[in-house]
C-alpha cells in the first residue's frame, strides 16, 4: 500500500457535514468523501442515468465501495467517532489565564456550546491558538488511526 498523505485525512476528518463520509482507498492512498444522498442512491439501486454526468465517478466509487469484501476502502472516524467537545474542553484547561479557561468551560455547557465557545474565543483573541490547537488535535487522530489500521501516513504530506 502506498505511503498515505496525512493532510489529506486531516482534511477528510475535518469535513463540515454529518452527511458526509470519508474513505481511504488502501490500494491507491487517495482519500475520498461521498455524501448521503450518493449512499442512498446505490442502496435504492437508482440508475446511473438519474444523476448528472459529474457526479457519476462519485455514484460509481460509493458502488465499489458498497461492495467492498475484501477491505480496500477503509472508513476514516466519523463525526460521531471525534469528539470535538472533548477538544474544546482541553483546549481550556490547557490556558495558563485561568479567567479565560474559566469563560470557556463555561461557554460550553449546556445547548450552544459550540456557537458559544467559538463566540468566546474570538472574544479573547484566542481563535489562533485555538484553531492550531485544533488541527493539532484532528492530526493525532488521524495518526491515532493510520496506526491502528497499519497504514503508512506521511506527516509532512
Amino acid at each position: 500500500m502506498p505511503t498515505v498523505k496525512l493532510s489529506a485525512i486531516v482534511d477528510a476528518l475535518q469535513a463540515p457535514s454529518d452527511e458526509v463520509h470519508a474513505f481511504l482507498d488502501k490500494q491507491t492512498g487517495e482519500v475520498f468523501v461521498l455524501w448521503d444522498d450518493e449512499i442512498r442512491a446505490v442502496e435504492d439501486g437508482e440508475d446511473l442515468d438519474d444523476w448528472p454526468e459529474w457526479q457519476e465517478g462519485d455514484i460509481e466509487r460509493t458502488q465499489a465501495v458498497q461492495a467492498d469484501e475484501a477491505g480496500r476502502f477503509a472508513p476514516l472516524p466519523d463525526r460521531f467517532e471525534i469528539d470535538e467537545w472533548d477538544m474544546m474542553r482541553d483546549f481550556a484547561v490547557s490556558l495558563d489565564n485561568e479567567e479565560q479557561s474559566q469563560a470557556l468551560l463555561n461557554a460550553i455547557q449546556g445547548r450552544g456550546a459550540f456557537r458559544y465557545f467559538k463566540d468566546r474565543i474570538h472574544e479573547l483573541s484566542l481563535a489562533d491558538a485555538w484553531y492550531e490547537f485544533r488541527e493539532e488535535q484532528y492530526r493525532q487522530v488521524a495518526l491515532d488511526w493510520c496506526q491502528a489500521n497499519g497504514i503508512e501516513a506521511d506527516p509532512n504530506a
